[in-house]
């Protein structure tokens, strides 16, 4: 038996890294899923992995959201974990900020996360509770250069999670936050690491700049990877965290405890 045999849930931005990892390892806990991202080919190509359900969504829409969310209600009548995993990142110093690179991002990782944390909380509200995790960043917290309005939407997002935990905790939803470091992807792969898949880069790759960097400021002396963050949300998504919400957990081999490596022309996360 897997530990979400029984369950069902949605998770948003599964089309490539993070997202799709964690739509792999809970499809092989037993899970039931709808996949969601702007990228349907991706998603098609995950589904027929999965068995998951794939639905185009536009996590910058408001009305994109609701629908994602109705549309899981009227397939289960329930929903028992929802994720928000949508990304998106323009490096950039603050001098150098342009109002169309702050509001790409900020339509995706602050509006879009309010549209997921209302629709999605609502939902879950409505139908007898459930988990709801967003995949936020350690740049929330550790003061990285180049990506403000990157880091700021995901200190955002971890303020936001905790007054949704306490607004919706009488209709038993818990909110929680998985906020890694620095994670190698195919869509990911700075510095010259070799994507091998839609979620990895060829780990034999990490002895490149930004890699040594990462590891240096790592108390567990390695990269953090995607099945490390599909492991954590695989908790959180699961009864084993009942009894916790309104939390924010580093996913990062200890690299909060150390500092963000001076890659400033690379993003963090």
């Amino acid at each position: 038996m897997g530990i979400l045999d029984g369950k069902v849930g949605v998770i948003i931005g599964a089309s490539s890294g993070i997202g799709w990892r964690m739509a792999e390892r809970f499809a092989e806990e037993g899970a039931k899923l709808i996949i969601a991202a702007r990228r349907m080919d991706n998603l098609e190509k995950l589904a027929a992995k999965t068995g998951a359900i794939p639905m185009r969504c536009d996590i910058t829409k408001y009305d994109d959201v609701k629908a994602l969310a109705d549309a899981a209600v009227k397939r289960w009548g329930r929903i028992d974990f929802s994720i928000n995993s949508s990304g998106v990142v323009r490096p950039a110093m603050i001098s150098e900020l342009t109002p169309e690179g702050i509001k790409e991002v900020t339509d995706v990782q602050l509006n879009g996360a309010f549209y997921f944390l209302k629709h999605f909380g609502n939902a879950h509200a409505a139908t007898g509770g459930g988990s709801v995790i967003s995949v936020t960043s350690a740049t929330a917290v550790m003061v990285p250069v180049g990506i403000s309005s990157y880091s700021a939407c995901k200190a955002a997002m971890h303020f936001v999670s905790k007054i949704a935990a306490r607004e919706y905790g009488h209709a038993k939803v818990r909110f929680n936050c998985l906020a890694p470091t620095f994670v190698p992807t195919a869509m990911n792969s700075y510095g010259g690491m070799t994507p091998i898949d839609e979620t990895r880069v060829d780990m034999s790759t990490q002895n490149t700049p930004i890699g040594v960097a990462f590891i240096k400021e790592s108390p567990l002396g390695r990269i953090t990877t995607v099945d490390d963050c599909a492991d954590v949300a695989l908790f959180l998504a699961s009864d084993l965290s009942s009894s916790m919400t309104g939390q924010v957990l580093p996913v990062d081999c200890g690299n909060h405890l150390l500092r963000l490596p001076d890659v400033s022309s690379e993003p963090a996360t």
